[in-house]
């Protein structure tokens, strides 16, 4: 059930994608742990990388990046993450705005320079950076019982009562 729900979802993002645009972006719902992982790709080169993945679902994901032709970046692992920062988007100009996807400060947007000289994490050495992300052991999020019903309804929120 979960699965044709799936390729119902990935259906009509296909159908509002514009087949010329440079960027392939799929959204895709585990309902078990009620949460989204993201494959965005270039269709040019045909990289690609998966977003906040779901342990459970990597061989859906696998699938479907196969599927559409596209070869993984990023599979999940700290040292892949920082080779991947360092060696694709830290070659980019300095002034090229980079949208961080979870700043705790409120930063919405930032530059490849600031965070090659600012960001506490990506300064470190890749064995530094490795033993970092694998002991975060963070909390449960703040706002999951609010986000996670949004999210299941498209971002609608229902306001309290």
């Amino acid at each position: 059930m979960a699965s044709a729900a799936l390729r119902v979802a990935v259906r009509q993002l296909s159908q509002h994608s514009r087949a010329g645009a440079p960027v392939l972006l799929r959204q895709m719902f585990e309902p078990k742990s009620c949460t989204y992982t993201y494959l965005l790709g270039d269709r040019e080169s045909r990289e690609a990388i998966l977003i906040d993945p779901v342990l459970e679902t990597a061989t859906r994901d696998a699938k479907l990046v196969k599927e559409l032709g596209l070869r993984l970046l990023y599979a999940g692992c700290a040292r892949t993450l920082y080779r991947s920062v360092h060696e694709k988007i830290f070659t980019l100009p300095g002034d090229c705005l980079i949208y961080p996807a979870h700043d705790y400060h409120g930063l919405t947007v930032s530059t490849v320079e600031e965070e090659k000289t600012l960001n506490p994490r990506l300064t470190l050495s890749c064995e530094e950076f490795i033993k970092v992300m694998d002991n975060l052991n963070l909390p449960k999020p703040q706002q999951i019982d609010v986000a996670v019903p949004a999210n299941m309804r498209c971002g609608v929120q229902t306001p309290p009562s």
